[in-house]
């Protein structure tokens, strides 16, 4: 496990098989953390979260996958930080029996400049978060780094179809909302992350996609 810094106040926390991120003064003086890992890595998350940046006072979940929201129970037992979740999504965090103080859907802005946009597909309710004032997308699992397909790295793409529990189609059709928005880089929870041109990248990928789909 390894915590590094990507931006001015903005954190990776690696573990083996996925990481989160941690932002600090989004809103001034407080801790966010965007995920919180597998169960197992719950309590080693709590006690970094509390020697590197004093503790936490708010836990954003993207989507109902065990990797982001598994150390959940750990983190509220630690910190009772807010706790935000798609409000389309409740099995999971009914599941670990936590009440949310904040149920956000697509387009609802949070304290801090962020922005949640949902792109349903992966799961019903997968969500993406937009740093709005730094243009950066926290992409949950919407998007995947391309190196962890076995392709060069430096481009996107969406999860492959066996993990898609809703709809593939779906996952794929609903990126083109993000071109709604400015954005200038894109962070993964697998694989590299884009900090170059991302939406034109997508783009071309999405394109070439429709191609491959259409003439194949």
């Amino acid at each position: 496990m390894s915590v590094s810094e990507i931006a001015d106040g903005i954190h990776a926390v690696e573990f083996d098989h996925i990481r989160v991120f941690v932002l600090e003064d989004r809103p001034d003086g407080t801790v966010t953390l965007v995920d919180a890992a597998f169960p197992d890595d719950g309590e080693e998350l709590a006690d970094v979260l509390e020697s590197e940046f004093g503790g936490l006072d708010r836990l954003l979940v993207t989507h109902g996958d065990e990797g982001h929201f598994g150390g959940v129970p750990a983190l509220v037992d630690r910190f009772d930080p807010e706790l935000a979740v798609p409000a389309g999504a409740k099995v999971f965090y009914e599941a670990l029996d936590v009440d949310p103080d904040v149920e956000f859907v697509d387009g609802d802005p949070l304290a801090g400049g962020i922005r949640a946009i949902e792109i349903p597909g992966h799961t019903v309710a997968t969500t993406a978060f937009l740093l709005e004032d730094d243009r950066t997308l926290i992409a949950g699992d919407t998007l995947e780094g391309s190196d962890r397909r076995g392709l060069p790295p430096g481009y996107l793409v969406p999860p492959a179809e066996q993990f898609n529990d809703d709809s593939h189609a779906a996952a794929e059709r609903n990126l083109v909302k993000l071109f709604d928005y400015e954005i200038d880089a894109v962070l993964v929870y697998h694989g590299t992350s884009v900090h170059e041109d991302p939406l034109e990248k997508l783009n071309d990928w999405l394109l070439d996609r429709e191609w491959t789909l259409t003439y194949s």
